[in-house]
């Protein structure tokens, strides 16, 4: 992530661009704010931790280890503000196509392609490691009920806070951080390149080193020895106060300790440190270090490594200002550069240079053997060249027949012009700039928001450790600029401009409070800030696509994420067109068509059985496209039939008079992008009509008294929308419905995993594949007890205890189960994305807390008993008890009807039998045999 070979850039150059900054716990520590990555967070957890991820998730753990490291680092002095990322930039899509391809489908791949015995190997799933699709639902989760705890223990004293980024989140920090007078810490180099004022610096979270140092006998706290070069070592960010007994170069006078066997007799100091940034107590609880002694038996300390953009600037004799245009000629997450950048063709065509996923453009300014190093080298001399000649005064013969840079765009022209390999007359018209355009556009993506404080002083409230919000809906933004309250104001765009159009005396209405459509955004605006809603749903309001999170699954099936999670799906955009609107997709082009068929890989690995399945459109896909050849056949009656039901269907709240607009009528689509074969393709699903919907699960939708227009479900009363996603969810069952609402998302997504797959064999009874897909009791009743049994959620101190003899017992993971496991984390994904667009998610929570994959497999494996409570079960049964396929069956072999059991043969029989058969010959055997 970020900029191409910057981090290791920066690490080779460590002494020379850094500094290092220690904090030590004491009884009353300092507050810096540090403002934290949170998907660099989630991924460091999970990489120090080496959790097993092959099982679906060890999220019992990862929920325990957040809370340690954020209370540690709380303790230690710091406070924290987290930032998550919000929709994805449309210019970021080829970046995540290629790291989806890579790090899950092709690691899938081959793992399903290998053996079992070398796939288990602690290197192969270190080389393959996937993040599991739920960890960020239950990081929200864990760091909510954090900072709910610490609200109500000490407001006054509160270190934790959260916050959502409107688009990308890295900006967004670094804007936080300006504000906050702050660190970043992360795991991006872009935060070396992003700068504002008051931003402190950056912080790598794999340079965050925790130190518990215990006491000696005689009381000694420190022992040192040997040189320490320590002009960039700072106490609690104090960088310009030096050390004690360093001189003028940095150096730091040591005197020679007593000797190392005496030390060692005297048990003096030992030095014990983390994993990265988990702390020892963190270590000690997953059983990793059980004699490690705990903070409270030492001195404990925490050392980072800081980076400023201004130090970084000044090394490479550039602007800080021109850092992101550095960014972007090496290559960033937003020019489309692919993993391998040796393997990856040149850009060819100007089509090609345009595109933001084909080609990559440093292919076109570096050759081949010039070094990452080199590389950045090569880049800040030129721009450094180009600044000194431009700001040269002297006139001389060597800038004449030059163009003057007088602007940031001639800049980028000469600085794209100057780093090209090929001559210029080998570029066709055109191609130039085209490339011009991909690194402007690259570099905007570096744009901080900058908001003066007073603009929002009279909108703004008190938050986040006193800064001032700018706006009502926005820390940073002003209301109209926001991009979130934009992305949430599509259907009040068109009904205003419905209004403006056809009744200019009734705009006065859209400032009215109980306004349906303004209803349902300031709940979504306060449910996205308050961490209740998935920036993956943002997506479908601002983009149009949808990327759900996948995992492990056999490559030679059809993915889960369309057979389980489509239909979900479905809901879920209909009921966000219906609050707040989708973007209209528009009409595709008949030459990119066919540009997309002729780029098909032949070669292409799809499962035959599932391909018809995996193309085939969903059901109200294909009616409607019947629909649309009537009505082509007979235009005039279904027309009149289209008619007499839009007279006898009430309106809807974002609904407009503009009927007689074509362009109103057309579907609006939702792209998805999912697994088939072995790619990452976009699929164009169209969302449904959510009164169609409704209709077929006779449910009647509330209208509102005073206009008779209907309600959208997001501002229902909370029975109804609580019914709604049950019926949708086909589990509107009294069993269902009366369980709590902390039990009743497991409940729902198991028993759609087992109605979808028993719906998939009755759709294809002549397939096998599809009949043994199916469900058994004992399966479902083996993932409902990892689910909400007990003893999936264990006390602390039988936690290092369990994880310890389950990772003795070496659990080996089979297909059967892996697949079963894939299922159930669809299901649970799709149906939580569904709760908090119908904004039930502060109530119904989802069980992903207390999920233990390996717990999950040695359940179904049958190596644990498995305790489910009757309640939970009968709720999983009821309406499906033909949906579950009988357990899979020994076969035994027949005796033959009406022939006799011949007698056991004894020993002396056998002897006998063994003798007579020695002198008796062949025919006579065989006359015996026919008498």
């Amino acid at each position: 992530m970020g900029v191409h070979g910057l981090t290791t850039y920066l690490r080779e150059n460590k002494h020379i661009l850094s500094r290092t900054v220690q904090l030590f716990q004491t009884n009353d520590p300092q507050r810096i704010p540090v403002v934290v990555d949170a998907w660099s967070f989630i991924y460091e957890i999970v990489y120090c931790a080496d959790l097993p991820w092959i099982f679906g998730g060890e999220y019992p753990e990862l929920a325990r280890l957040v809370e340690h490291v954020v209370r540690a680092w709380v303790d230690i002095g710091l406070e924290l503000h987290f930032v998550f990322d919000g929709p994805y930039p449309a210019l970021k899509f080829p970046t995540l196509i290629s790291r989806v391809t890579q790090t899950n489908i092709q690691s899938g791949l081959l793992f399903f392609r290998t053996s079992a015995t070398a796939r288990s190997s602690p290197r192969f799933l270190h080389e393959t490691a996937m993040l599991p699709p739920l960890a960020y639902s239950v990081c929200v989760d864990t760091l909510l009920s954090l900072t709910s705890q610490a609200q109500s223990e000490s407001p006054s004293a509160r270190r934790l806070y959260l916050h959502f980024a409107d688009e990308e989140g890295d900006p967004y920090a670094v804007a936080l951080a300006a504000r906050l007078d702050a660190y970043v810490a992360g795991r991006d180099s872009d935060f070396i390149v992003l700068n504002a004022e008051g931003y402190r610096g950056y912080i790598p979270l794999d340079e965050m080193v925790w130190t518990l140092t215990t006491a000696s006998a005689d009381g000694t706290s420190w022992d040192v020895e040997g040189s320490v070069y320590s002009s960039n070592v700072s106490v609690a960010g104090d960088s310009e106060a030096p050390s004690i007994g360093e001189d003028e170069d940095g150096f730091r006078t040591v005197r020679k300790g007593k000797g190392k066997k005496k030390r060692q007799v005297e048990a003096s100091q030992a030095q014990r440190a983390g994993r990265g940034i988990l702390p020892p107590d963190a270590l000690g609880a997953l059983g990793l270090s059980p004699d490690l002694p705990s903070a409270a038996q030492g001195q404990l300390a925490l050392s980072f490594t800081v980076y400023s953009p201004t130090t970084l600037a000044t090394h490479l004799d550039i602007p800080v200002s021109l850092l992101p245009l550095l960014g972007a000629l090496l290559g960033n997450d937003f020019t489309g550069a692919p993993a391998s950048d040796d393997l990856a063709p040149a850009p060819a065509t100007t089509a090609d240079i345009r595109s933001k996923g084909r080609g990559n453009l440093q292919r076109l300014f570096f050759e081949r053997q010039l070094t990452l190093a080199q590389r950045i080298s090569r880049v800040s001399t030129t721009l450094s060249s180009l600044l000194a000649a431009a700001f040269d005064g002297s006139g001389g013969g060597k800038r004449r027949g030059k163009r003057a840079i007088g602007s940031v765009m001639e800049l980028i022209d000469a600085a794209v012009t100057a780093l090209l390999i090929r001559p210029l007359d080998t570029f066709a018209t055109g191609e130039k700039e085209a490339i011009v355009e991909r690194i402007v556009e690259a570099t905007l993506q570096y744009a901080v928001p900058r908001v003066e404080v007073e603009d929002g002083m009279e909108q703004g409230q008190e938050e986040f450790g006193g800064i001032r919000w700018a706006s009502g809906v926005c820390p940073l933004h002003l209301q109209d600029v926001c991009p979130l309250f934009a992305v949430l104001s599509g259907l009040a765009r068109e009904r205003d401009a419905a209004i403006a159009l056809h009744e200019e005396g009734r705009k006065s209405e859209q400032a009215e409070p109980d306004n349906p459509v303004g209803v349902v955004r300031e709940r979504y605006v306060g449910a996205f800030r308050r961490g209740l809603l998935d920036p993956h749903l943002l997506d479908v309001a601002q983009t149009g696509t949808m990327w759900p999170r996948m995992f492990l699954e056999d490559p030679d099936k059809e993915t889960v994420l369309r057979s389980v999670g489509r239909p979900i799906r479905l809901w879920t955009y209909a009921i966000l067109n219906a609050g707040i609107g989708l973007p209209m997709s528009p009409e595709p082009d008949p030459a990119e068509r066919e540009d997309e068929d002729e780029e098909s890989d032949e070669d292409e690995l799809i499962d035959v059985v599932e391909e018809d399945d995996s193309d085939a459109e969903p059901i109200p896909n294909a009616l409607a496209r019947l629909r649309g050849a009537l009505q082509q056949l007979d235009g005039s009656k279904e027309g009149a039939d289209e008619d007499s039901a839009a007279k006898a269907t009430p309106p809807s709240a974002g609904s407009t008079s503009n009927g007689g607009s074509s362009h109103a009528k057309l579907p609006k689509l939702v792209t998805e992008y999912v697994r088939r074969g072995t790619r990452l393709v976009p699929e164009e699903v169209t969302v449904p009509s959510l009164s169609d919907m409704l209709r077929e699960v006779v449910l009647d939708a509330p209208m509102d008294s005073r206009t008779g227009v209907v309600l959208p479900p997001q501002i229902w009363t909370y029975e109804l929308r609580r019914a709604l996603l049950l019926r949708g969810l086909a589990s509107d069952l009294p069993a269902v419905a009366h369980l709590p609402d902390d039990r009743l998302v497991g409940v729902v997504a198991l028993r759609w995993a087992v109605r979808t797959m028993h719906q998939r064999s009755l759709d294809s009874p002549g397939v096998k594949e599809r009949f043994l897909e199916r469900w058994t009791q004992v399966e479902a009743r083996a993932v409902l007890a990892s689910l909400y049994s007990p003893e999936s959620d264990p006390a602390p101190n039988q936690l290092a205890d369990q994880v310890a003899e389950e990772r003795k017992d070496h659990i080996v993971p089979t297909e059967r189960h892996i697949q079963l496991v894939a299922q159930i984390s669809a299901a649970l994904d799709a149906i939580e994305q569904l709760s908090q667009v119908l904004l039930l998610s502060s109530k119904i929570t989802t069980p992903a807390r207390q999920f233990s994959g390996m717990r999950c497999h040695a359940l179904l494996s049958g190596r644990v008993s498995v305790v489910v409570g009757d309640e939970l079960w009968q709720a999983c049964v009821g309406g499906l008890e033909d949906a579950y396929a009988l357990p899979p069956q020994r076969r035994t072999k027949k005796a033959a009807k009406g022939v006799p059991t011949p007698p056991a043969v004894t020993t002396s029989s056998a002897k006998r039998s063994g003798n007579s058969s020695k002198t008796q010959g062949l025919f006579a055997l065989l006359a015996d045999a026919e008498a």
